[in-house]
């Protein structure tokens, strides 16, 4: 494993399962933690999705029998029950015998312990906004792709979509539907809710959500898209402002400095609609004016912060 974070310390195999990311409490949306499919591409993930790496051979598991279900096991990690997937089966990759796969990435987002089998981990790296492109058009278990440079050649990495991940695994315990939310109780619902995520599938989700609860509702595909559209918006015709983070061209935190710097939204506020997001983070959200920080496809918390905060 080469560690950016670690450029003169040399890391034994069997040390990674006691190997916390410390860049998990950065306030930074370009992070990402790089590793190898059984295609031999490159994949990401953000690492404030990322709590730890194990080594998979030092995992105590119990094994799912059922064939059809891409829930590989579950093992009692740190107290925590956490079910255990393999990402090339996930992502339609040719599945390598169990003695390929070195590692176990034990992520935590959208309120799920899920440990992800992968063969090898190559870097923890920045990756600006500018070098992504959207790919979930091409492929819907995909948010974007990008060039890195890896051991000196240019690669194209896949940045995975987690909230289709979590999705696909926990079908029924995630809060998908919106049939049993209530419309909602505010009274005058003449204003804008603005909404920026790059995924189409979340977007569908939280766009039927608006439309349940009987808001009016304007969805853009990053942050730049929302920003220019402010001008096209009269400021007494915004509600709210509703965004995910981790977007490419323009991320939420970018978008909300933007919005701060500009001063005449300060009567706006700003949801965080995210699973990336960590403590330290959370501070520094806060300081750009999120007033609640809500994680992602739940949308029974989210209908709450709604009607909480639209005025």
């Amino acid at each position: 494993m080469n560690n950016e974070l670690f450029p003169d310390e040399v890391i034994e195999e069997d040390e990674l399962d006691l190997l916390e990311l410390v860049s998990a409490d950065t306030n930074s949306t370009n992070q990402y933690l790089i590793f190898i499919g059984s295609d031999d591409e490159v994949y990401a993930i953000n690492v404030s999705k990322v709590q730890e790496l194990l080594v998979y051979k030092n995992l105590h598991m119990t094994h799912n029998p059922t064939q059809d279900s891409i829930i590989r096991a579950t093992a009692d990690i740190r107290d925590n029950m956490t079910t255990i997937i393999n990402f090339d089966e996930w992502y339609g990759n040719k599945v390598l015998d169990n003695d390929a796969y070195e590692l176990i990435i034990l992520a935590a987002f959208g309120g799920y312990n899920l440990g992800i089998m992968i063969k090898s981990v190559e870097y923890i790296m920045n990756i600006n906004l500018s070098n992504m492109q959207d790919n979930s058009a091409n492929n819907p278990k995909t948010n974007f792709v990008a060039k890195i440079r890896l051991n000196g050649v240019e690669r194209l990495c896949t940045i995975f979509d987690g909230d289709r991940m979590l999705l696909d695994v926990f079908p029924d315990t995630i809060n998908t539907g919106v049939a049993h939310i209530e419309t909602s109780t505010v009274e005058h619902k003449n204003k804008l809710i603005l909404f920026a995520d790059d995924s189409r599938l979340v977007r569908k989700m939280v766009v039927g959500l608006f439309n349940k609860l009987g808001f009016k509702s304007r969805a853009y595909d990053n942050g730049l898209e929302l920003l220019e559209d402010l001008d096209n918006i009269e400021i007494e015709d915004i509600g709210l402002i509703v965004t995910d983070l981790e977007m490419p061209i323009m991320d939420g935190t970018t978008l909300m400095k933007k919005i701060q710097e500009a001063g005449i939204y300060s009567d706006i506020n700003v949801l965080v609609h995210t699973n990336m997001s960590n403590d330290v983070m959370k501070k520094s959200l806060e300081e750009y004016g999120a007033v609640e920080v809500i994680r992602k496809i739940d949308l029974e918390k989210l209908s709450i912060a709604i009607n909480k905060y639209y005025k």
